[in-house]
């Protein structure tokens, strides 16, 4: 009897084994597609950052938002020409989330090359990887998984697993070098992220730094704060979110359901589509819309109901607060920055990240101070402080004059600012002081808040013109 006993038990366990569900293995078989060099943010300010770089652009396999199908996604691997051609020596790898983007062809692996983090290596001579993720060039006719973590990591993961093997058969060095795991806004979300999967399910990867600003880490308090404040600064923030999660998740409402018109009909064409960047989206909302003009009364209530299905699942994949659990490694440097001035996301949630990383026992470095709003003076100072912050990790000879070439660029960005002046304690743009600040400044032409030039005619929103601050409507 007790023989026969083990003789069913064994058939039991093995029949329970056989039919479990195996993990996925897939080769990522990556394959270069494009060798470029680049002139990044080349009409801003009449360039004086002189961003040239050279990328590699490549194509790998990963798996798709269910975490099962292989799918074949593009990254970009990024470095200053003197590392790109083998005349200097890469200093170190970093790993850079891109920030949020909602139109065709804005990844920087495509056409737009207007992104800020391409200044984090002009004098430190990094490799920099970036995954363009579910949702973008050969998978661009489907939706993206924005702020989706464990999908982010898993594909952001294979790009840089992906990258590594590259640059190996290129014959780049990449051996022992320091690593920084970076990325501002929905990027400091996908750094975190990533730092979560790695901390969780690959060991073998360890970030010297993870660096993160201005980013939503626990998005249900996002969520909350926008709904009790009825203000957002950035109003398709939750559409993009709740887009994602519906067709990510397949969570179960409609539209109609979450968004009042004429948000509600048109999600089709002013956000699957990706036809329009984020701030045309906005304009399309409207620029003042209140979020109780953009959410219905259910999706406004996240005690109950459909606000109360979206809040859940937000909780679940929210990084930091008191239903997450997950260790962080405590060997990892972690630098939290978020302006006070933010209006797109509010800073507090940098603070509840902060806060999270340190009750982990965790080193985290944070600056909260007011530098405007979310992309003005603030993600110039998080680029900054960052550099300074991966050369007081990497500290070799050439440490102290790459601090004394980032505090000379922040004294002009400094005088930029000064140039313009201030509204307010939260440093918004009100109207020009002094146009010295502004290189070849025309004040029969329209600026964008952050400097740009208009081309052609401005569409709605704010700008500069004759020194002051307009609202074209």
């Amino acid at each position: 009897m007790k023989r026969y006993l083990t003789a069913i038990a064994l058939f039991f366990v093995f029949t329970q084994w056989a039919l479990a569900e195996k993990p996925l293995t897939y080769a990522l078989d990556p394959q270069v597609v494009e060798h470029r060099h680049c002139h990044a943010l080349e009409k801003y300010l009449n360039d004086f950052l002189n961003l040239q770089f050279d990328q590699i652009i490549y194509e790998y396999t990963s798996v798709g938002p269910d975490l099962k199908t292989p799918v074949c996604l593009t990254g970009v691997i990024s470095m200053n020409p003197a590392v790109y051609s083998k005349e200097a020596t890469p200093r170190g790898l970093m790993l850079y989330n891109e920030h949020t983007t909602a139109k065709h062809r804005e990844r920087t692996s495509q056409d737009q090359i207007d992104d800020i983090s391409f200044f984090m290596n002009k004098f430190e001579n990094l490799i920099a990887i970036s995954a363009d993720l579910y949702g973008w060039t050969l998978t661009e006719d489907k939706p993206q998984a924005y702020c989706c973590p464990e999908i982010i990591a898993v594909e952001t993961v294979d790009a840089w697993d992906a990258a590594m093997q590259i640059l190996e058969q290129e014959g780049y060095q990449t051996a022992g070098l320091p690593i920084f795991n970076v990325g501002y806004s929905s990027g400091g979300f996908s750094a975190m992220a990533v730092q979560k999967y790695v901390n969780e399910k690959r060991p073998d990867i360890f970030f010297n730094l993870t660096a993160a600003g201005g980013a939503p880490f626990d998005i249900t308090t996002v969520y909350e704060n926008y709904v009790k404040t009825n203000f957002t600064g950035y109003k398709c923030a939750l559409p993009l979110m709740m887009v994602a999660y519906k067709e990510t998740y397949n969570m179960p409402f409609s539209y109609q359901d979450v968004f009042l018109p004429p948000l509600g009909d048109n999600i089709q064409e002013w956000i699957l589509s990706k036809d329009y960047n984020t701030w045309e989206i906005n304009e399309k909302i409207g620029l003042e819309a209140n979020v109780d003009e953009i959410l219905t009364p259910a999706a406004c209530d996240y005690t109950q109901g459909i606000g109360r299905e979206v809040y859940l699942k937000l909780r679940d994949n929210s990084l930091c607060g008191p239903w997450c659990d997950w260790q962080p490694d405590t060997d990892t440097q972690y630098f939290i920055f978020h302006s006070q001035g933010d209006l797109y996301m509010h800073y507090f949630v940098g603070q509840e990240m902060a806060n999270y990383l340190k009750k982990k026992g965790c080193e985290v470095e944070t600056d909260f101070g007011n530098w405007g709003n979310h992309i003005e003076y603030a993600l110039f100072a998080f680029t900054l402080e960052t550099i300074l912050k991966i050369e007081s990790i990497i500290g070799d000879l050439t440490s102290q004059d790459i601090i004394d070439n980032v505090n000379d660029n922040m004294d002009k960005i400094d005088d930029l600012y000064d140039a313009v002046g201030q509204a307010d304690d939260n440093r918004d743009l009100n109207s020009i002081q002094s146009i010295g600040g502004m290189p070849d400044y025309d004040p029969a032409k329209y600026y964008t808040l952050d400097g740009r030039e208009v081309q052609g005619n401005p569409q709605r929103g704010i700008y500069i013109h004759q020194g002051q601050k307009v609202v074209i409507k």
